[in-house]
C-alpha cells in the first residue's frame, strides 16, 4: 500500500507529522507536582485535517495516567482549531494561529460531562525544533485562575529501515 498523499491544506503543519516521545512535568495550584512519559503521534489521511492522539504513564510503574485525541484543522492562511475529546468527560474546541515551527490556541468552548472536573479555559502551546516537540498546556480551572498545567518536550521517533 503507498503511502497517501498530504492535502494542501495540511502541507503548513506538516512539521507535526511523527510519532515524539518524552517525558514532562505537571504542576497546578491544587495539586503536587508530577513528572510522567508521553507520546503523541499527528498522522493524516489525505484529508483536509491531521489526527491526534496523545498518551501518558507514570514513570515509575509505567501505569496509563491521561490519554486524549482529536483533529488539527487548518481553516484559514495561518488559522487552526483543535477539536479533541478526553475520557476523564472533558472536551476542548481551540482556535488560534500557526507558523512554520509553532501553533498557539486558546480554548472557544470546553464541555465537561457531570462526572467530569471543572475546566474552563485552556491555551495550548507547541513548538518544533529539529527533531524536538516542546509544548505547554495552561488551563483555568476547579476555581483557579489560568495558570501553568503541562510542559513537556519530546524526541521524534525515526522510522526504522
Amino acid at each position: 500500500m503507498s503511502e497517501v498523499e498530504l492535502h494542501p491544506a495540511v502541507e503548513p503543519l506538516a512539521f507535526l507529522l511523527g510519532r515524539w516521545r518524552g517525558e514532562g512535568r505537571g504542576v497546578y495550584p491544587t495539586i503536587e507536582p508530577f513528572v510522567y512519559g508521553e507520546e503523541i503521534e499527528f498522522s493524516h489521511n489525505g484529508r483536509p485535517f491531521i489526527f491526534y492522539v496523545q498518551k501518558t504513564w507514570n514513570l515509575s510503574d509505567l501505569y496509563p495516567m491521561h490519554s486524549e485525541a482529536g483533529y488539527l484543522r487548518p481553516v484559514s492562511a495561518n488559522g487552526v482549531e483543535l477539536v479533541l475529546a478526553q475520557p476523564s468527560g472533558i472536551t476542548e474546541i481551540l482556535a488560534g494561529t500557526h507558523s512554520g515551527s509553532g501553533i498557539e490556541m486558546t480554548s472557544t468552548l470546553v464541555g465537561v460531562s457531570p462526572t467530569a472536573k471543572t475546566v474552563s479555559a485552556v491555551k495550548r502551546a507547541i513548538s518544533v525544533a529539529g527533531t524536538t516537540l516542546s509544548y505547554q498546556l495552561d488551563m483555568a480551572a476547579v476555581g483557579q485562575e489560568m495558570a501553568i498545567h503541562l510542559e513537556a518536550q519530546l524526541e521524534k521517533e525515526v522510522a526504522g529501515p
